[in-house]
């Protein structure tokens, strides 16, 4: 007789064999784990924004200023509360000569930029101001904010020009922006600035005027067209004719009885080239010079609009060229500029400022930017070019003798013995 089955037992080990985890339990436990390990993710990244959030604010916003917490009434204290100090009076100013213009000995005048030199918030304002040999007597700017939208725009190539008499022309470019023009006028017997207000904007005229022997030329734009200036009433014209070539840049600092002189580019075949007018604008002397694309448009000196100079700059050197004739041919000078050491190497002349000018006794003399300072050269025979001791800064030739915009600013009628001039006053910006 065969045993009863033990169904109960039966039931137990089959159930033993076949059991199944309870995976909602496992699912909670492994969210309460994920959830522990994100808020400790979080305590760590929140207690390092803690260490360097402030390190990170001071070095953006400066050392915030202390609090005024008064007197302590325990130890006695007298009340006396702490000024308040402007945020131009925070930091520190500079004061750079940008361009000057006019004639020695009492009417030159200077555009200057005034910064306030706030970190990672440089603000500066263009203002138009005396440059003399002496104390000037005037204590405020002709003009205040000249060319920029906000005093946080960067300005470059500002240049100075006097357009007649107390008149003159104020331009710069904006870095992403079209370069501006503003005309001025002088007048030594307004004693206040024009706040706000950087004079009335140059436009270019519609009409052509009569325009004689010794009218000034002027250009708006960068590479764009010339106007003349009626020297009578500082009218602008347009011109019977502009140069043939692309890039067209005017140069400016010369004499009147040199003619009009225009640095550029040949139409056809990209090379640096040079023109000439003596006839207010009504025909052109165009000449390419036989060098290569260089890093700008030649820099021409000139004294008498017959025997000129073009420099050409490369990024390791610099070639020049001559003419007797006015422009019509030009012959390259051979010998070669001798830069002292730290104007030597691979691409060592990009990004310098540079300049050349002619003096009243003939010579030439030169001026590049170098590491820490100006370097000066100079040419008695416009062949040799040898260093020699300069004013501190790049020159500007003005009516009667020449401004150096260094610090000091030096002012001087042969580019060779130079004196100390002064400033007028200047405002900070806000």
């Amino acid at each position: 007789m065969r045993p009863e089955l033990d169904f109960r037992a039966l039931r137990a080990q089959i159930e033993a064999a076949t059991w199944v985890p309870d995976f909602s339990t496992l699912y909670r436990r492994a969210g309460r784990v994920r959830v522990r390990d994100r808020m400790a993710v979080v305590g760590a990244l929140v207690g390092t924004l803690a260490v360097f959030a402030p390190v990170a604010l001071a070095g953006i916003f400066g050392r915030p200023t202390p609090a005024a917490l008064g007197p302590n009434p325990d130890l006695g204290d007298p009340w006396s509360p702490s000024p308040v100090v402007s945020a131009a009076g925070q930091y520190p100013s500079t004061t750079t000569l940008r361009a000057a213009a006019g004639a020695l000995p009492d009417g030159v005048v200077a555009a200057v930029d005034v910064c306030v030199e706030v970190p990672q918030n440089r603000k500066c304002s263009l203002q138009v101001t005396v440059l003399r040999d002496g104390s000037p007597d005037r204590r405020t700017p002709f003009v205040l904010d000249a060319l920029r939208q906000s005093p946080l725009d960067k300005l470059e190539s500002v240049e100075l020009v006097r357009i007649v008499g107390n008149t003159f022309m104020l331009s710069g470019e904006v870095v992403g922006a079209s370069r501006s023009a503003v005309r001025f006028s002088v007048d030594a017997a307004d004693a206040s600035p024009l706040p706000g207000q950087s004079g009335s904007p140059m436009v270019g005229p519609s009409d052509r005027l009569l325009l004689k022997q010794g009218d000034a030329a002027v250009q708006l734009a960068q590479y764009g067209d010339f106007f003349g200036v009626r020297a009578s009433d500082g009218a602008l014209s347009l011109l019977a004719n502009q140069p043939p070539m692309a890039r067209r840049t005017l140069i400016g600092g010369l004499p009147k009885a040199a003619g009009w002189w225009v640095a550029g580019a040949d139409l056809g075949t990209g090379q640096p080239a040079v023109a000439v007018s003596k006839d207010q604008g009504r025909a052109w002397l165009a000449r390419a010079l036989d060098a290569p694309v260089g890093l700008d448009v030649p820099t021409v000196a000139t004294l008498d609009g017959n025997t000129a100079f073009a420099f050409v700059r490369y990024p390791n050197g610099i070639r020049f060229f001559r003419t007797a004739d006015g422009g019509d041919s030009w012959l390259e000078v051979r010998t070669k500029i001798e830069l002292p050491a730290q104007l030597t190497g691979d691409k060592a002349l990009v990004g310098r400022s540079f300049g050349v000018l002619t003096r009243p006794d003939r010579s030439l003399v030169m001026w590049i930017q170098g590491n820490s300072e100006m370097v000066f050269l100079e040419s008695l025979d416009g062949e040799h070019f040898g260093v020699v001791a300069g004013p501190g800064g790049p020159l500007a030739a003005v009516e009667n003798g020449f401004a150096a915009l260094g610090s000091p600013p030096r002012v001087s009628r042969d580019a060779r013995a130079w004196q100390e001039a002064t400033l007028s006053a200047t405002v900070l910006p806000n």
